[in-house]
């Protein structure tokens, strides 16, 4: 797939996600996080969260980081590329009185000064990206304790369907000047993660993603 400047990429996710922010803010509120959000977030309530730092890269609308702070995580920080989604974001911390805890801030997380925190999380970020290693590394730097994320399912039997299905969805993306959505390889994240001090804790697939978390050695 040709790969689009790094601007005009940036420029796209922007646009796009300003104009599912209403959307995200809505299906939040009324059937809270999706089901692979969902396992992500019982991957890390698996481990203690208390008091723990969360960064939250490409947040959105902000769900996972009100769920972690629900369960007792003691502050949140989340960085978007959406203006609108960050809106959406600051509304929820109002409503679910989390405006003292949680702070979302515009930014390019694969080149924004990340804060150091106990967790980081990406929840369908990685894909959106063309160039995945800047933006791991900047999460991995920033990590003190766990990282956790979803990608797409590009795995096992459901690969081929699954790269077939993506061709399409990106065909009609394109056309329309919209995000393109890419597969990276699972094996080489994997290994720059081990690489980088971090192990490999829990993998689990959700019916089109797949769902990591990993923690330091």
């Amino acid at each position: 797939m040709q790969v689009e400047p790094n601007s005009v990429e940036i420029d796209k996710i922007a646009r796009e996600f300003d104009g599912d922010a209403c959307e995200f803010c809505e299906r939040y509120k009324n059937k809270g996080l999706s089901r692979s959000s969902k396992l992500l977030l019982r991957f890390i309530l698996d481990n203690r969260v208390r008091d723990r730092s969360i960064l939250d890269l490409g947040c959105g609308a902000g769900g996972l980081s009100f769920e972690l702070l629900k369960e007792g995580a003691g502050n949140a920080v989340g960085f978007d590329l959406s203006p609108n989604m960050l809106s959406a974001a600051t509304e929820l911390a109002q409503a679910n009185g989390f405006e003292s805890r949680a702070k979302f801030e515009l930014g390019n997380a694969a080149t924004s000064e990340l804060p150091g925190s106990d967790i980081v999380v990406m929840d369908k970020v990685l894909c959106c990206y063309s160039e995945w290693k800047p933006l791991l590394k900047n999460a991995m730097e920033a990590s003190r304790m766990m990282i956790g994320f979803t990608v797409p399912r590009d795995a096992g039997l459901t690969k081929l369907p699954f790269r077939l299905a993506l061709k399409v969805v990106n065909y009609f993306q394109k056309r329309r000047g919209g995000v393109l959505f890419y597969l990276h390889p699972l094996g080489t994240i994997d290994k720059t993660m081990r690489e980088s001090g971090f192990t490999r804790r829990k993998k689990q697939g959700s019916r089109f993603w797949l769902v990591f978390l990993y923690s330091r050695i």
